[in-house]
């Protein structure tokens, strides 16, 4: 008599969602203040907007975003400025006002399906990190990963 061993493999997969209004890359536009406007250690023209996802799976029950980017040298919890403005740096927040740090500290959140779709509201801003800021551009690049669940 011979013998012989079946080996069956798969793998389980979570469900996905799809881009809302907007794609995968967003563009915040913040809008201009005078830099007489900035304090030091307080964030100064927040703007909102969403992240958003459409036609989610069946079952699935809420998408986890974890944030990241370059912190800035002297507050690594804001994100670096790559632009010409000096002493400041881009503060970014969920819509209840919690820092959503740079360097990985609380730098997750999730957000429940309704229906099939996903909306995060976000808001960023200046900060300013040094004793005095200068005016110029402010430019940041924040990217975040989806965990489905």
């Amino acid at each position: 008599m011979a013998q012989a061993n079946v080996s069956v493999t798969g793998r389980l997969t979570a469900g996905t969602c799809q881009w809302g209004v907007g794609g995968s890359d967003h563009a915040v536009a913040l809008d201009p203040i005078n830099v007489a406007q900035l304090r030091q250690g307080q964030v100064s023209g927040l703007k909102t907007f969403d992240l958003s996802l459409i036609n989610c799976s069946a079952g699935m029950v809420s998408a986890t975003f974890t944030f990241s980017g370059t912190s800035d040298i002297t507050d690594k919890l804001r994100y670096r400025n790559t632009g010409t403005a000096a002493g400041v740096a881009v503060e970014l927040q969920s819509a209840d006002g919690r820092t959503i740090g740079a360097d990985g500290t609380n730098n997750q959140r999730t957000a429940i399906v309704s229906g099939t779709q996903v909306t995060l509201p976000l808001q960023a801003g200046y900060w300013q990190v040094g004793a005095r800021a200068s005016s110029g551009t402010v430019n940041s690049a924040i990217t975040f990963a989806i965990q489905y669940n």
